[in-house]
């Protein structure tokens, strides 16, 4: 057999969790310091969200789900970082902290901002920092060969003291004007969940920089028959040790990544030579049949907030309790996170759902490279 040595491999982590769901959840205000709410809240810049549903439940839940909610949309603009401090734009948004703004660049090589609850956050060379004048502190490399000593800067938009005039506000301007003055293209999300501002009113408060609205990319894949684990609530209950508990959880985490890349492994009827392919379907009892089903992905592409995703699984919870009776029907919500840091960056989560119980798994360093 080949053996194919994967050193970024070894900065990858996977935290794994079980619970309960609420019994009800308010959809104005759900618990965000709760798992799983808690999971979707700490990733604030999503790419990707991925739902994986049997078809009887898609049948079941979908129609009613897609009916009342509203297709992610974002807003991308060529601007320079002093255009966050302008006028308007800077009291709607900054100031009040709806605005989810994220630039283009690779951290650890190239500058990088982002904007989220009224923090901007600057990753910065050596240079760049030193000539900016602004507080921060260095940040990890990762132990790349080579690498060139960075910082982090958080500037605290919404402390009083942060309005035109004052001094602290004044060096940050000056910084933003003079040293950190290159336009980069940005993507801006209106977080709703936290101010009444809009996408409209930021494409008008922009108007000079010419943004324009975009609209996440939708698709809707219904999967050939697959082989299907045991994905009962009684499955982990039943296990006997931590250790068969851990293996359970990283068998169903891979059928679930392997769902998601349409797979011909997990497929009925695939006949791979073993010398090629050694992957065999997790279960329990390796006596008992393997059963299968027919899956229905639905995946959305483009750039997300936290509170749309947590609307998307409210609104799965809400419809899946009242419109199915079988307590072990499930559904997968998952979420591929932007690359925000150059070490242990939040990669993304998957989020396993019965009526009343879920498993949750945080990805983190799966980006970085030695």
């Amino acid at each position: 057999m080949l053996d194919f040595n994967d050193e970024a491999s070894g900065h990858e982590k996977t935290y794994t969790s079980f619970g309960q769901l609420p019994a009800h959840v308010d959809r104005e205000k759900p618990p965000p310091r709760k798992a799983p709410f808690s999971t979707i809240s700490n990733h604030a810049f999503v790419h990707t969200t991925e739902l994986i549903l049997p078809k009887d439940v898609y049948n079941a839940v979908w129609s009613s789900m897609r009916s009342r909610l509203e297709q992610p949309q974002y807003i991308q603009v060529i601007m320079p970082l002093s255009s966050l401090l302008e006028g308007d734009f800077f009291n709607a948004f900054i100031k009040t902290g709806s605005a989810l703004m994220l630039s283009e660049g690779r951290p650890g090589v190239d500058d990088v901002y982002s904007v989220r609850d009224g923090v901007v956050t600057l990753e910065l060379g050596k240079e760049k920092y030193e000539r900016s004048g602004l507080t921060g502190k260095p940040i990890r490399s990762g132990a790349r060969k080579h690498a060139k000593e960075r910082f982090t800067v958080d500037l605290d938009l919404r402390q009083p003291s942060m309005l035109h005039g004052k001094k602290g506000f004044e060096r940050v301007a000056w910084a933003f004007r003079n040293v950190l003055n290159a336009s980069l293209t940005w993507l801006l999300l209106v977080d709703s969940s936290v101010s009444v501002g809009s996408l409209d009113q930021a494409m008008s408060l922009l108007a000079k920089h010419q943004p324009r609205i975009a609209t996440c990319r939708f698709t809707e894949t219904v999967h050939p028959h697959m082989y299907t684990p045991p994905l009962s609530t009684d499955e982990v209950a039943s296990l006997a040790s931590e250790t068969d508990i851990e293996d359970y959880c990283n068998d169903l985490s891979e059928w679930l990544a392997l769902v998601s890349l349409e797979s011909p492994r997990i497929l009925v009827g695939d006949d791979i030579d073993p010398y090629l392919s050694r992957y065999s379907l997790p279960q329990s009892d390796p006596e008992r049949p393997q059963p299968s089903s027919t899956l229905v992905t639905l995946r959305w592409h483009g750039a997300m907030t936290a509170n749309w995703i947590t609307q998307l699984f409210l609104s799965l919870l809400h419809e899946y309790r009242n419109r199915t009776d079988e307590v072990n029907d499930w559904a997968s919500l998952s979420a591929t996170a932007f690359n925000r840091h150059a070490v242990e960056n939040a990669d993304g989560y998957n989020i396993m759902a019965w009526h009343s119980n879920h498993i949750s798994w945080e990805f983190v360093g799966a980006s970085q490279r030695a």
